[in-house]
This record gives structure tokens, C-alpha cells and sequence, in this order.
């Protein structure tokens, strides 16, 4: 893609974006549950979840951000990765900064999302699958987690 080329998708994203239709994958599901299952401690990766399979997603589309939702067991402070690719050759593109945990009257979130200032644009159909850093050890906390795509950008 040439510059002008992306000058011109940013420029019909931003003013003339009449078109644009957001969208969240995994459409029509729960969110994908994102915990470690104690398989790592504290601030390591935990292995990728896939949140949706390859060739489901628009051609192009943009990774706009994360929704994350109640949280499971506990309260964790985390960072969340967005990846695209095959499993076992993922490659992150976005990673983001999460606190989730259970609902309370102190007002833990319940979903919030966490977004991107500048979108990423995804060429093909890739697989998008997700993993965990968490502040607490090896455990079962989490969240569920939704990716925020757009679609049809520039048309």
C-alpha cells in the first residue's frame, strides 16, 4: 500500500465515514475466556486463545480495540495481547492494559473497552487469538474478552 493510498483510507475514515460498520468478534458468543489456568506466575504470558478462526473476519478490516468483561475469581490488573496468525505462529499487533475483576459495590468494571487512538489495519482473513499477562500468580483469574473490528473503511 502505497502512502498516498493510506492518506486517503484516513481521510475517508475520518470525514467521509458514513460507511464504516463496527463490528465484535466472536460475533453472537460469549467473550472468549482469558485465564492463565495456572500455568504461569505473575507478569509471565500465558498461551494464546484463539477468539476467532481464520477466514471469518472482512478483508480488510480494523482492530480498533478490546471489549473485557466481569472478571473470573478475582481482581487482576493485566495486560491483554491481540494477535493475528496461525497457532503457534502468532504475531502480536496490539497489546493493552486491563483491570477486571468481580463486581462489586466499589465499582470494579463489568465491561469496558479498551481502545486503540490509531486502528490497525488487518489484510486477509487472518486467525485472531488473544493471551494474558496478569499481576497474580499462577491462578484461575481472568476476564472474557471481545476484539472491536471495523469494517468497510474507505469505501
Amino acid at each position: 500500500m502505497t502512502l498516498k493510498s493510506e492518506v486517503d483510507q484516513v481521510f475517508l475514515a475520518a470525514v467521509e465515514s458514513g460507511n464504516i460498520r463496527y463490528t465484535v468478534e466472536p460475533a453472537l458468543a460469549l467473550g472468549t475466556l482469558l485465564v492463565s489456568d495456572g500455568v504461569v506466575g505473575a507478569w509471565a504470558w500465558a498461551p494464546y486463545i484463539q477468539v476467532v478462526a481464520a477466514a471469518v473476519i472482512p478483508d480488510p478490516c480494523w482492530l480498533c480495540g478490546i471489549s473485557y468483561h466481569t472478571g473470573v475469581v478475582g481482581t487482576i490488573e493485566g495486560d491483554v495481547a491481540v494477535a493475528i496468525g496461525a497457532a503457534l505462529a502468532e504475531v502480536d499487533i496490539a497489546i493493552f492494559h486491563i483491570v477486571s475483576g468481580i463486581p462489586t459495590a466499589v465499582g470494579v468494571s463489568v465491561n469496558a473497552p479498551a481502545l486503540l487512538p490509531y486502528p490497525i489495519r488487518i489484510v486477509g482473513t487472518p486467525r485472531l487469538a488473544v493471551r494474558l499477562a496478569k499481576s497474580t500468580g499462577a491462578g484461575a483469574e481472568g476476564c472474557s474478552v471481545k476484539v472491536i473490528l471495523a469494517q468497510a473503511v474507505g469505501a
